[in-house]
């Protein structure tokens, strides 16, 4: 009788929300039955995996995550559009990364049928997806719509994790917010879409995240390995993104409250070594890949120096010097909102325009949840930990002068903390829905 009705919620929960995805199985069930193509057979068997699978997982999430059953809702609605961006980007041309790691894949994915193991393996960057990949098609068969897909759903994974320590960070803060911007933000929902580095970014980074937020509650088991899994994802794709992290984590620790007793100042220096310890490792390493022999500021401004002199490309634009306060100010408009409108000459650069200006008119609106924030950031080590990782990579992405590029970074990389700070200030407690969870 308990597993009937346990069922029968079930079956209630995702009847409507999941009917466009279960039609979806239905035309992959068909696709199978009468395609004689062998990369549309595999596509069709692992749509229709992922979305049976994904029944049981976002209900399960649903059950337990603040606001169940609006996010239930809109984690049907993300992966529709996710797909709807994938393929989007299929027909616009906006797979050229994508397409290099699928030929490099196949590749590799026939080595390994052979025995031979990829001579990538053990690099950092780039030539992690080209394993991945290779790997994907070794296990599930070569298909670039059906793994292309399965990057899709990590993406959004990510965006879970996100959502997920956002409400453990912040139980108090505007969660119907911060859902609506981290799975439905366009270019998030765009550059997280396919086969490549962003949608494995994004998943790695929700999960250190997560870690993160739950041990600013306590320490724990868990979130140590959701922290250590996700950050050691992120090292091994964009090594100077981990730095980034693991420097405003280190941060956040420090103003961590201990309740030890006499006990608290051992604790902590014991903490900060380990943390320290952390950052310097994923630092050097993270150095190494971007092809700094030190970490000094001088380098590091040099090496950005570099880089900025290095920019060129249809949408190549002049950087600021961040190496002043005035510098640093005016880089901040340019990583979060450019390219002005009087600054696009392409269809691309046009769209991403207007996303700066909706993203500039949100900051309006959302200026007293900012201010808050940063008020906060001295005694909360999870708003430290945001307001640093934001600062931080507005300082070292100002080395790129490319709007193309940058796009791509921010929406991966960025905004999911950045909207933090939007979605930072809640409701009123008398208007606070009942129970915390919008059932």
């Amino acid at each position: 009788m308990h597993g009937g009705s346990a069922l029968g919620r079930l079956q209630r929960s995702v009847d409507l929300k999941a009917a466009p995805f279960l039609v979806a199985v239905a035309l992959a069930i068909a696709v199978v039955l009468v395609s004689n193509d062998q990369e549309t057979l595999l596509a069709g068997v692992i749509v229709s995996a992922l979305v049976l699978f994904s029944l049981v997982l976002f209900w399960s999430v649903s059950r337990v995550a603040p606001e169940g059953r609006v996010l239930l809702g809109i984690l049907w609605l993300s992966f529709a559009l996710k797909i709807g961006a994938l393929v989007f980007r299929y027909y616009s041309g906006l797979l050229r990364d994508a397409w290099a790691y699928d030929a490099r894949g196949r590749f590799i994915a026939g080595g390994l049928a052979r025995g031979v193991w990829p001579e990538e393996f053990g690099r950092l960057g780039s030539d992690v997806v080209r394993v991945l990949t290779g790997f994907a098609y070794y296990t599930f068969g070569v298909t670039f719509n059906g793994v292309s897909v399965i990057w899709v759903w990590l993406g959004l994974l990510g965006m879970l994790f996100f959502y997920l320590a956002f409400c453990s960070a912040f139980p108090r803060s505007d969660r119907r917010l911060y859902m609506v911007l981290v799975f439905l933000y366009p270019s998030m929902l765009l550059w997280t879409s396919s086969l490549g580095k962003d949608a494995l970014v994004i998943f790695a980074m929700g999960m250190a995240a997560y870690g993160a937020a739950r041990l600013q509650r306590r320490v724990e088991v868990i979130g140590v390995w959701w922290l250590l899994a996700g950050l050691g994802g992120v090292l091994v794709i964009r090594p100077h993104v981990a730095a980034i992290f693991a420097v405003a984590f280190g941060a956040s620790m420090l103003v961590r409250p201990i309740r030890a007793g006499l006990l608290a100042p051992a604790l902590r220096l014991l903490g900060v070594l380990a943390v320290a310890g952390l950052a310097a490792l994923t630092m050097r390493t993270a150095s190494g890949y971007v092809g700094l022999e030190e970490l000094g500021t001088q380098a590091v401004l040099q090496n950005i120096e570099e880089r900025q002199e290095a920019a060129r490309g249809g949408s190549a634009f002049e950087q600021v010097d961040v190496s002043t306060p005035g510098g640093f100010a005016m880089a901040i408009p340019t990583i979060l909102i450019r390219p002005f409108p009087w600054e696009a000459h392409n269809l691309g650069a046009m769209v991403a325009s207007l996303e700066g200006m909706l993203l500039l008119g949100l900051i309006v609106w959302r200026r007293r949840s900012m201010v808050e924030a940063l008020r906060a950031a001295w005694r909360d080590g999870y708003v430290l930990h945001v307001v640093v990782y934001v600062a931080l990579f507005i300082f070292f992405f100002s080395a790129i002068g490319n709007f193309g590029i940058l796009a791509r970074q921010r929406a991966s990389q960025l905004f999911p903390f950045l909207f933090m700070l939007v979605a930072y200030a809640g409701l009123p407690r008398e208007r606070e829905p009942a129970g915390g969870r919008g059932r």
